[in-house]
């Protein structure tokens, strides 16, 4: 039976990194999937994995009356599984997440938040155990400095371009972005890879030398 991107999704999501995707991307041909090295999670320990929803954001500099409601309509359409991520043109001036988003996106189950803005309240979202990367952390609301133009549209961070419904992925080594069209082969490549990887592990943490182990299963 062919395995379906759902089946596929939920059998990688206890086992999903960042590196051994990244590796299956290059195999794959795509080789500008690296998002920029400074959006980070505000948590090490968590991960970021699911097909994404995008937001992108313009800079302002005066106050603008209804300036939420698109986000506002963003978050609260978020499913299951989900991972809201907004662009803003790597503008650190701009911070649209927090606290609050992070809890209405929680409860929705949404699997985490990304930008390449900013965002707040790091000791509440740590102690929620939501996963949201930043590319900086400040205190700065959005009012008077960005506001979301549009929503559920092709979006650009770094190098990388990012549609609604690709797959995102993220961890402490940093963060990649499959294109959906692409999801099956690749995470399937990444799963085997990572199911390569421990056994090689295995066999030299019982002696076997990295030389022979290479050999063995042509992994590094």
């Amino acid at each position: 039976m062919t395995e379906s991107f759902a089946d596929i999704i939920e059998r990688a999501r206890p086992l999903i990194a960042s590196a051994p995707v990244s590796d299956a991307l290059d195999q794959h041909g795509f080789h500008r999937q690296i998002l920029p090295p400074n959006i980070r999670p505000v948590d090490d320990g968590t991960v970021l994995f699911g097909p994404v929803r995008t937001g992108s954001y313009r800079p302002i500099w005066e106050n603008i009356e209804n300036i939420y409601d698109l986000e506002i309509a963003l978050v609260d359409d978020l499913k299951a599984g989900e991972v809201c991520v907004l662009a803003c043109g790597g503008n650190l001036s701009i911070g649209p997440w927090g606290e609050l988003l992070s809890t209405r996106a929680r409860y929705l189950n949404a699997a985490g938040f990304l930008t390449d803005g900013a965002a707040r309240d790091v000791a509440a979202i740590r102690a929620m155990g939501f996963p949201v990367f930043t590319g900086a952390l400040s205190p700065a609301d959005t009012q008077g400095r960005g506001m979301m133009a549009a929503k559920d549209i092709p979006i650009r961070i770094g190098e990388t371009d990012i549609a609604p419904g690709d797959i995102i992925v993220g961890d402490v080594d940093g963060v990649v972005v499959v294109p959906r069209a692409a999801a099956l082969e690749v995470l399937s490549t990444a799963l085997g890879k990572i199911t390569g990887e421990r056994r090689m592990r295995a066999d030299i943490e019982a002696g076997m030398s990295l030389a022979e182990a290479f050999r063995k299963h042509g992994l590094l």
